[in-house]
């Protein structure tokens, strides 16, 4: 099947898509590594909440990027709506998992800083386009 035609392939060009997935790919690979260290150390389940949320940061950082090092301009913008996805797909998944995990100054909170790191990721990328 031609790469034109094909929907999936159309759908990977688009940078916010491709931020995303990298930044989700990114996420998830955190959380397992992190569960990983956790499991076969002695450190403390009290660094288990600021470390996961670097890794969630830094996660927004590397998808926001990615998405303007592809686009190749608009880092601002690009890495903000890669930071806004991101963090609603990580609000749904916190949600299902566990509806009272999560409080509403928490979730706003981490959102303008999800949104915020993102932009700073797309300008960054633009920077090694």
């Amino acid at each position: 099947m031609d790469s034109d035609k094909n929907p999936f392939f159309r759908l990977a060009e688009n940078p916010v898509i491709y931020g995303t997935g990298a930044a989700l790919i990114l996420g998830i690979f955190c959380v397992i590594l992190l569960s990983i260290i956790f499991h076969f150390t002695s450190i403390s389940e009290l660094y288990l909440k600021p470390i996961g949320t670097f890794c969630f940061l830094v996660g927004g950082f590397f998808g926001g990027f990615l998405a303007s090092k592809m686009a190749g301009g608009k880092g601002l913008v690009y890495g903000a709506e890669v930071g806004l996805c991101y963090y609603l797909i990580f609000i749904l998944i916190f949600l299902l998992i566990s509806p009272g995990s999560i409080s509403a100054s928490a979730a706003v909170i981490k959102g303008f800083f999800t949104i915020l790191v993102s932009a700073a990721g797309g300008i960054c990328g633009l920077a090694y386009t």
